[in-house]
């Protein structure tokens, strides 16, 4: 029987899109079984699973994060990753790195597109600028 505690993380590993037997790991005392029987009590097919996958693989590439940072996150190779993406959202990495890279640029300008931009929009700190006199 799962308790509480355990139901909340293995729901939580489907949230992610998690395999079933990615989530028996890194769950306590769970097994592969225990939370395939749970997502069939919840009446959730693997589909729906996998499919959450690719959405999340996807987001997490055009907000930049490397595919081997993801491919550690779920316990598989970059090959596949790269393979899936390709197969089931028709997703060119190299294309994800290029939109990647124009959003960054895109973001940047507006940050510094309306007059004078601060050192902290160009990341740069400097003691303030103190007037030698104070007659204005």
């Amino acid at each position: 029987m799962l308790r509480t505690d355990q139901k909340a993380a293995i729901r939580q590993g489907f949230e992610m899109g998690f395999s079933d037997t990615r989530i028996a790991r890194s769950v306590p005392d769970v097994n592969h079984m225990q939370v395939y029987n749970y997502r069939h009590k919840l009446k959730i097919p693997t589909g729906d699973i996998v499919n959450r996958r690719y959405d999340i693989w996807t987001e997490l590439i055009y907000k930049g994060v490397s595919i081997g940072q993801i491919a550690k996150m779920y316990d598989v190779t970059e090959k596949s990753i790269k393979v899936l993406l390709w197969k089931n959202r028709d997703i060119s990495l190299v294309e994800a790195k290029a939109r990647v890279m124009k959003l960054r640029e895109e973001a940047q300008q507006l940050e510094l597109s309306d007059g004078i931009p601060s050192l902290g929009q160009l990341g740069l700190k400097f003691n303030p600028i103190v007037p030698e006199d104070s007659a204005d």
